[in-house]
């Protein structure tokens, strides 16, 4: 029987922009590199990870990863505020697509 394969989750690039991440000055190094939650800080592996994109700051490449609680609890955030930003989200019957894909990536999340 083949091993199961494993893979890195990775939120979309077109969310990302989205989703609040903390200020970068205030992260230590391994949170910078991955290595811990963006958010909480809990050590991730390959399995537990969630790819969160590189940023640039400053001229300073970073690499966040977030655990799946933080990152649900940061779309749920995200997908709660974005209407309010977003002048296409005209009510709970009229969403936009960024919209519409925080709540799907929510949904994926929850699993």
């Amino acid at each position: 029987m083949p091993a199961p394969t494993t893979h890195l989750m990775a939120i979309p690039a077109a969310l990302v922009p989205h989703i609040v991440l903390p200020r970068l000055e205030l992260l230590s190094e391994a949170r910078t590199r991955g290595a811990e939650c963006v958010w909480g800080g809990e050590r991730l592996t390959i399995e537990t990870a969630i790819d969160l994109g590189k940023h640039t700051d400053d001229g300073f490449n970073w690499f966040p990863r977030a655990c799946r609680r933080c990152t649900k609890a940061a779309v749920r955030a995200a997908r709660d505020a974005h209407p309010g930003r977003c002048t296409e989200c005209r009510g709970p019957a009229d969403l936009c697509d960024a919209r519409c894909a925080l709540h799907d990536l929510l949904l994926e999340l929850r699993r």
